[in-house]
């Protein structure tokens, strides 16, 4: 009979000993409750707009949602006990016409880094929750993008044309810090955005701080931003405050004020928003706002920009829904030709999308 070396017993105690602590160790996860949710959304709209080429032409065009960008996400939670938890959230933003990813930034500035294309484009975070707040660190939502969402019938307008808030706030930024609180029945919201430019702690860094308070039919907020940008010879200021109030099953109106100033330039915007959601059943709401950008500061930036949406949307079930929406957009004066209009004056559009969430 061949003998056994006597390293063999030794090194299997060693081997057993490593799987049952692998097993344990495994076993302890296990024992810990956690979730993990795959979700997304995809909207895709077909859009004629009119004054969209340099000559003032009209086209066709297949666009990401008006309200709701698509989107597709993973989000998380872990139960740390004692009524901690460990929150996650990874969210890509997509266009639904070519597959290309969204929310890219060609140039760093007012809190975003450089990064085009984005796959994690719309946010990512982690952080800590328990009864009393939180804090989470990443790519996140600035805390005047979260509050003017309660102005407006449906939210913040994923399509520039339906949107003015966005344009003065920025929608999202990087490397921020986010802490949640509740005071009451009042909600607290505090962020440091972290430039990371040497030599200068505020460069295309940004600070806030919102309330909201909600009560029953009622639900109020307000907010004071202030952004650098990544030269640091700028600073912005945003401030804001509005809310919305439900008078019945049928009818909600929003209705929001916003003031953008400039530390270095003369350049002053104040909007002004007004809105409401009709259900007219079941099924179907119609929704409509009206937002007036005034800006003065000289005679060059005076000007302003007013746009008007109407939106019907009819629910298939919970997770689909078809929408038609025509929307006005009049530029005047100084006010800077947005993007999507070819000559400064006037656009109209009519949209038709179709909505899925799973």
């Amino acid at each position: 009979m061949q003998s056994i070396h006597p390293a063999v017993p030794a090194i299997a105690a060693v081997a057993l000993g490593a799987a049952s602590a692998a097993q344990a160790q495994a076993n302890a996860l296990a024992a810990t409750p956690s979730d993990v949710v795959i979700y997304g959304l995809i909207d895709s709209a077909a859009r004629h707009a009119s004054n969209v080429g340099a000559a003032g032409e009209g086209a066709w065009s297949m666009d990401d949602g008006l309200i709701t960008g698509s989107r597709l996400g993973l989000r998380g939670s872990e139960d740390l006990g004692g009524g901690l938890r460990a929150v996650f959230s990874l969210e890509s933003g997509f266009e639904p016409g070519s597959g290309a990813s969204q929310q890219g930034t060609t140039t760093a500035d007012y809190g975003q880094e450089a990064a085009s294309p984005r796959f994690w484009g719309r946010e990512v975070y982690v952080g800590l929750r328990n009864g009393w707040g939180g804090v989470s660190l990443g790519r996140q939502y600035t805390t005047a993008h979260q509050i003017a969402a309660r102005f407006q019938p449906l939210g913040n307008p994923n399509n520039t044309a339906l949107s003015v808030f966005s344009s003065h706030h920025i929608a999202r930024q990087d490397n921020m810090l986010r802490l949640d609180g509740k005071l009451g029945g009042v909600e607290l919201q505090a962020t440091r955005t972290f430039g990371e430019q040497a030599g200068s702690s505020s460069a295309n860094g940004a600070w806030a701080i919102g309330a909201g308070y909600t009560n029953g039919a009622l639900s109020l907020g307000a907010y004071v931003q202030q952004m650098d940008n990544r030269a640091g010879t700028e600073t912005r200021r945003i401030v804001g405050l509005g809310g919305n109030y439900r008078f019945n099953p049928v009818f909600a109106l929003f209705a929001g004020y916003m003031q953008r100033s400039a530390e270095v330039s003369a350049q002053k915007n104040k909007v002004f928003a007004i809105g409401a959601n009709v259900e007219l059943g079941s099924a179907t709401t119609l929704s409509v706002e009206v937002f007036d950008d005034q800006q003065s500061g000289s005679a060059a930036l005076e000007g302003s920009r007013k746009v008007a949406w109407v939106s019907a949307s009819y629910r298939f079930s919970r997770r689909t829904d078809v929408y038609a929406a025509v929307d006005h957009n009049r530029v005047a004066g100084g006010y800077t030709k947005p993007s999507f209009m070819g000559t400064p004056g006037d656009q109209t559009a009519f949209s038709l999308g179709l909505r899925h969430r799973f």
